[in-house]
């Protein structure tokens, strides 16, 4: 038996290149959420605008399981892992034996020691139930505080003021989105500021207060902002404790070789749980791309040989109708180069090392990131005094056929 445990994008993805590629044994997937597979970005856009049905978060539907003669056992928590033995224990106490084993857990939202916390209506969002949850305080008016303005706290609080609340974003670095660099930080900040969002940086809660339901947060300086929603966006940590107990090595995440395979061969993970090599040491993502990537990966990896998982770093993420891309990994310390006018909404941020473009950060500029893939990939030596300042022609909207590496 093939088991695979967890039953987000890295475990849809596995499933559909096993039997891609011809594997025909027992392939059985648990996961103790209550329906198959599914993709999560939605939760903090579409669907919590309540403009994609459910149905529309799967991986897969139904049949394609039940047509590849798929067991997925919803509502199953795997509660124990002995690696010594090959065997799986389930929460009604049944053991079953693998010959392989791919891990898919993901990561949980951190809930920070926030008094007040336990309040009704104190969220975070991970799953399909949290985002219903959220969904019902989201009414016309309503006060929604959002703490942490990373990817997933920004997503929800421009989601939240699109639909008529009135939101307070509060950030305790001195920038929102400060992944994507200062460029897109100081866009973001605008954007949210543009559309009526109270953005406070450098600012924590202290305590939440309310009569059993939340109705105010106190921030550090004093001031207090009434409120019937909370949603925590601080970050997330990997679900590492099945692999604990099975004495897998584990850091922050599963540690896993190029071929997603743990400290025991026989086991392998992938997606927000995985700690995977990168230049310089390890790394772990926890984006939509490295997990359909890594699930796919992983795979391939459980039926042989493979070589080493080698992608490029890409998120992204949406904001009022805009897109935000980025390929590589943004150093802070690294100067960057700008091409277009942020105040017009479509401007693109590049970091090279050496002449190597080592990160591209593209808003509403799809063909730059198409662009940048290649320069990338191909191992492209860029003159930055050769950069028109108005970006490569490549980069138009009107631009027609294969993108070529085209500077002037």
């Amino acid at each position: 038996m093939f088991a695979i445990v967890g039953g987000g994008l890295a475990a849809g993805r596995a499933v559909e290149r096993l039997r891609e590629l011809g594997f025909d044994g027992r392939l059985v997937v648990f996961t103790d959420e209550p329906r198959l597979p599914h993709e999560r970005p939605p939760l903090s856009k579409q669907y919590l605008r309540g403009q994609l049905p459910e149905s529309r978060l799967l991986v897969r539907p139904a049949d394609f399981y039940a047509e590849n003669a798929v067991e997925v056992r919803t509502s199953t928590r795997v509660t124990g892992l002995s690696a010594l033995d090959r065997t799986l224990t389930l929460a009604d106490g049944e053991r079953l034996r693998y010959d392989r084993l791919l891990l898919t857990l993901g990561s949980e939202a951190i809930r920070p020691a926030i008094p007040g916390a336990d309040l009704t209506g104190v969220e975070t969002l991970r799953t399909v139930e949290d985002a219903d949850r959220i969904r019902q305080r989201l009414r016309k008016g309503s006060g929604v505080l959002v703490l942490g303005a990373g990817f997933l706290g920004s997503e929800v609080a421009a989601t939240a003021r699109e639909m008529g609340c009135e939101v307070h974003l509060v950030e305790a670095g001195n920038i929102a989105l400060g992944a994507l660099g200062p460029e897109v930080a100081e866009w973001a900040a605008e954007q949210h500021r543009e559309h009526g969002v109270q953005l406070r940086t450098g600012a924590t809660v202290t305590r939440f207060e309310g009569s059993g339901e939340v109705e105010a947060a106190v921030l550090d300086g004093g001031s207090v902002i009434p409120c019937q929603l909370v949603v925590l966006a601080v970050g997330a940590r990997p679900r590492v404790q099945l692999a604990q107990k099975a004495r897998l090595q584990v850091g922050d995440g599963v540690l896993v070789d190029g071929a997603c395979r743990t400290s025991v061969p026989e086991i392998l993970a992938a997606g927000d749980i995985a700690r995977f090599p990168s230049p310089g040491g390890t790394t772990r993502s926890e984006h939509w791309d490295n997990a359909q990537l890594q699930g796919r990966h992983a795979a391939e990896s459980m039926l042989g040989p493979v070589e080493d998982f080698s992608a490029l770093p890409y998120v992204w993420t949406e904001l009022y109708g805009s897109t935000v891309q980025q390929l590589g990994t943004w150093a802070p310390a690294r100067p960057s180069l700008v091409r277009g006018d942020p105040a017009s909404g479509r401007f693109t941020a590049l970091q090279l090392d050496g002449g190597r473009l080592r990160a591209c950060v593209a808003v509403n500029q799809y063909p730059a990131v198409k662009w940048a893939r290649q320069v990338m990939e191909s191992g492209t030596i860029l003159d930055p005094d050769k950069l028109d300042e108005d970006g490569p022609r490549v980069w138009s909207e009107q631009a027609r056929g294969p993108l070529k590496l085209r500077l002037d």
